[in-house]
């Protein structure tokens, strides 16, 4: 059976706007990418006015923000966190996966446990039950018992709780960071995107 070309992307309210964007970019430009289905919090929108710019006061002013060619935005299809009716809710749309980045610790904690608040969690959940790839950029530390307790129920479930560390062997900009770790979050989804190849071929 071919592989859906549909991906999912979630941007919840954790610090780390840029990554979002990053992704929205890089994801929506793959060519293994037909659609990139894409949710954002409202609480994503808060912090993103704080980390980018006061004039986010929209999703569609967060996209373009990520400076998107006519092309490569005529390939996201953008779903409110309300429209829990959305093709990504149920488990009978296919996709390949799907990402949330970055991905705060009450996220985690309702995907971990199946709540399903609002259609980034649902997304999410259909992709646990339907064994297909979800990675969760988590962004917080110190990590408490009841967030690595929330970590282990998500791999349990067949997810996979990538936390926002960067490479620092690849590190000369902040961008560098942003896309060396978003090619490791491709990897894990299939999905090629094109960057820079960050991955560590050994020393000097």
């Amino acid at each position: 059976m071919r592989e859906s070309g549909h991906l999912v992307l979630g941007i919840s309210g954790a610090s780390g706007s840029r990554l979002g964007l990053r992704a929205l970019a890089l994801f929506s430009a793959s060519p293994d990418v037909e659609q990139l289905h894409v949710v954002v919090s409202p609480r994503a929108l808060l912090v993103a006015r704080t980390e980018i710019g006061a004039g986010i006061t929209s999703v569609e002013a967060l996209l373009d923000s990520a400076g998107l060619d006519e092309a490569t935005r005529s390939k996201i299809v953008l779903h409110a966190e309300s429209a829990v009716d959305a093709p990504i809710s149920s488990g009978s749309f296919r996709t390949r996966g799907m990402a949330v980045l970055p991905c705060s610790a009450g996220t985690l904690a309702a995907i971990a446990n199946g709540t399903s608040r609002g259609l980034l969690q649902r997304a999410a959940d259909v992709c646990l039950k339907e064994r297909r790839r979800l990675v969760l950029g988590l962004r917080e530390t110190p990590l408490s018992l009841v967030h690595a307790e929330n970590i282990v129920r998500v791999t349990l479930a067949g997810g996979i709780v990538a936390p926002v560390v960067p490479a620092f062997y690849a590190a000369r900009e902040v961008d560098d960071l942003l896309d060396a770790y978003l090619l490791r979050v491709a990897d894990l989804l299939d999905v090629k995107i094109d960057t820079a190849d960050y991955r560590w071929t050994g020393g000097p």
